[in-house]
């Protein structure tokens, strides 16, 4: 227990404390030149009925699209790499790059590449006889756009997940699937899937909480887009920083939280069903 004391603390402190504040706070009226005064459930009443929170949480939803995208290729990638040839190693480095590429930086160099006027995305599409695309200002482009930085920035830690989950498969059942005569597909759904489910479990998990708190890559990938075109969370950011409404963006974070968490619990009690069946 002394071990885990300061640990505790710091949770308590900057977590726990924090949480209970931001709580109290979306019942109350605060703003940049007022309060907080107690006015009940009322931003919560507010919240229900704005159409810019409902906009915000149908794209919260539409990107969480990027979780399965995310799987499958990182699952694929790992299946790639795992093979033991020469240059594996700097294949691995080289796809593993972009986790530790700071994400503001990432964001920049994509805005780049998306730029309608001058982007190398756009100047390729043209190249080939096609119009170029508004990638920053235009929906669905604007998601989508901010949901392939995501792709890239997080492709590489979960492949390296997925990794370390085939490297616990016991080549014995592999190789004994194989003289049974399954083929390799078989041996996947058969020995392979079975045995790394819990890892693909976890990266659904962990992958789908990240999409819906994302901020960075909306922030700055589509800076100047209309909060119409982000999630979530950029509507709190421009709530509480832009119109100084800290009551209401308190509102907007503890009802994201209590999605969030409802969302990872019905996860994990889905996937844990799974693995029993």
């Amino acid at each position: 227990m002394a071990f885990l004391a300061p640990a505790v603390i710091v949770l308590g402190v900057f977590f726990a404390g924090s949480l209970a504040q931001v709580v109290y706070l979306s019942f109350t009226r605060y703003t940049a030149f007022s309060g907080p005064d107690w006015v009940g459930l009322e931003n919560y009443s507010r919240l229900l009925a704005s159409e810019r929170f409902w906009r915000g949480l149908l794209n919260s939803g539409l990107y969480l699209l990027v979780t399965p995208a995310i799987i499958v290729l990182s699952l694929l990638a790992a299946m790639a790499v795992e093979v033991r040839l020469r240059g594996m190693s700097w294949m691995r480095l080289a796809l593993f790059l972009p986790v530790v590429t700071p994400t503001i930086v990432a964001a920049l160099m994509w805005r780049l590449l998306y730029n309608e006027d001058s982007g190398v995305l756009n100047a390729a599409l043209k190249g080939l006889g096609f119009e170029g695309i508004r990638w920053l200002s235009e929906r669905p482009w604007t998601l989508i756009s901010a949901a392939l930085v995501t792709l890239w920035k997080g492709f590489g830690f979960y492949m390296m997940v997925f990794l370390a989950a085939l490297a616990s498969v016991p080549r014995e059942l592999r190789e004994a699937a194989a003289l049974d005569g399954a083929n390799r597909a078989q041996v996947f759904w058969t020995v392979t899937f079975p045995s790394i489910r819990p890892a693909i479990a976890l990266v659904f998990v962990i992958s789908s909480i990240s999409a819906l708190k994302v901020f960075e890559e909306l922030f700055v990938t589509i800076k100047g887009a209309p909060v119409s075109h982000q999630t979530v969370v950029p509507l709190i950011y421009q709530v509480a920083f832009e119109e100084g409404n800290y009551g209401m963006a308190s509102a907007i974070g503890i009802t994201l939280f209590v999605i969030i968490l409802a969302f990872s619990v019905v996860q994990l009690k889905l996937t844990s069903r799974g693995e029993r069946t």
